[in-house]
C-alpha cells in the first residue's frame, strides 16, 4: 500500500479526465485473507463492500469499455475506490494491465497497480514494479526499482517511464539502457516514436 500512497502523492495534481463510460464487469471471488490485507488501511467509519458489478454513470468510446477481473474485488465508501486483490486484469481496448493489487476510482479514470506490474500494447510489453494510468487520456507511468520495456528487436530500461499510448511515444528518463541490433547504448533520457519504430 505504500506505493499507492506514493502515487497518490505524485499524481495528485494532474487534470482529472471528463470522457464518459458506460460499463464494465467485475468478476469476482471471494478471498477473505487476501482483501482484509489489501483494505487494512481503512478506518472504522469507512464502509467496504464486496462487488460483482460495476455500472459507472458514463462510458469510454465503443473499442475502449473495460473490462476487470481479480480474486477479490471490494469497494471502498471513504476513497470512492474499487479494491483488487490477486491476479488482477484490467482489459482497455487491445491493451491488458496486470498486476497483484489494484485500486481503480470510481469512474475508472485513474488505476494504481503494484506487484509485478505490466501492461500489454500489441508488441509492447511494459513492465514494472507499479502502474499509475489514466485510462481516459490514454497515458500511464511507470515506477519502481527498474522499469523495462521488451518488443521484438528492442529492450529499454530504466528508472521511470511514461508511456502515451494514443501518441505511441514512450519517455524513458534515468540510466536508461538501449538494447537493439546495433548494440547497447546509455542515455539520460528517450523518447521513442513507436509509429516510427525508432528514437524522437
Amino acid at each position: 500500500m505504500l506505493i499507492f500512497r506514493q502515487l497518490a502523492n505524485i499524481t495528485q495534481d494532474l487534470p482529472r479526465a471528463a470522457l464518459p463510460l458506460l460499463l464494465i464487469f467485475l468478476t469476482s471471488a471471494t478471498a477473505p485473507a487476501a482483501a482484509k490485507a489489501v483494505t487494512e488501511p481503512t478506518t472504522s467509519a469507512t464502509s467496504v463492500t464486496d462487488v460483482t458489478e460495476v455500472h459507472p454513470v458514463s462510458s469510454f468510446l465503443q473499442d475502449e469499455r473495460p473490462a476487470i477481473s481479480a480474486r477479490s474485488v471490494q469497494y471502498d465508501e471513504k476513497s470512492g475506490r474499487y479494491i483488487c486483490h490477486g491476479t488482477v486484469k484490467i482489459t482497455l481496448g487491445n491493451r491488458l494491465i496486470t498486476a497483484d493489487e489494484a485500486q481503480i476510482t470510481s469512474d475508472l479514470s485513474t488505476i494504481w497497480t503494484q506487484g509485478s506490474a505490466r501492461l500489454i500494447d500489441g508488441e509492447n510489453i511494459f513492465c514494472s514494479e507499479a502502474i499509475y494510468a489514466r485510462p481516459l487520456v490514454g497515458q500511464a507511468f511507470f515506477f519502481g526499482t527498474r522499469c523495462k520495456l521488451k518488443r521484438p528487436g528492442l529492450a529499454i530500461d530504466s528508472d521511470s517511464i511514461e508511456y502515451r499510448w494514443q501518441d505511441k511515444i514512450g519517455v524513458f528518463d534515468g540510466h536508461v539502457l538501449y538494447i537493439d541490433s546495433d548494440g547497447e547504448k546509455a542515455f539520460v533520457h528517450v523518447e521513442y516514436d513507436f509509429n516510427k519504430n525508432k528514437i524522437a
